[in-house]
């Protein structure tokens, strides 16, 4: 494993949004290489601390535990409230030619199931369609 990419066992506080509605939750989008990176920012979620430059998967984590998830109330007799970002999964860019070489992008997720156990896996940039919405479908199922 490349130096930087380890994590904790469990992320605990990524559990506590299991009475909301993700429907229409995105992913939040970090990098190992700050601000060497751009492109499609209207689609990305900004960490708690905007233009941090995280140097391991650990700050990452951090930063994605203090991300606001834009949580909003709900009033209708359906789930507590909205989100607006994932608190379970969010994606790594920690190579920068991650268009060509495999293992470019890593997805790092806590197992709401397994005592939000935390899990990685990398992935190529034209599985992420697939791979994230099987993500969030086998989300829906569970519920």
């Amino acid at each position: 494993m490349a130096p930087g990419l380890s994590l904790t066992a469990r992320a605990p506080e990524l559990g506590q949004y299991g009475d909301c509605n993700w429907d229409v939750a995105i992913f939040a989008f970090y990098t190992l290489f700050g601000k060497k990176i751009s492109g499609n920012e209207n689609h990305i979620a900004r960490p708690a601390v905007p233009n941090v430059e995280f140097e391991t998967l650990g700050e990452v984590l951090k930063a994605h535990i203090a991300l606001d998830k834009g949580k909003h109330k709900r009033d209708d007799d359906g789930a507590a409230a909205d989100l607006e970002c994932r608190p379970t999964g969010f994606i790594v860019i920690v190579a920068e030619n991650r268009k060509t070489m495999p293992g470019g992008l890593l997805f790092v997720y806590a197992d709401d199931e397994k005592d939000c156990e935390l899990d990685k896996f990398f992935f190529k940039m034209q599985d992420a369609y697939m791979m994230l919405s099987s993500f969030t479908f086998g989300e829906v199922e569970k519920k």
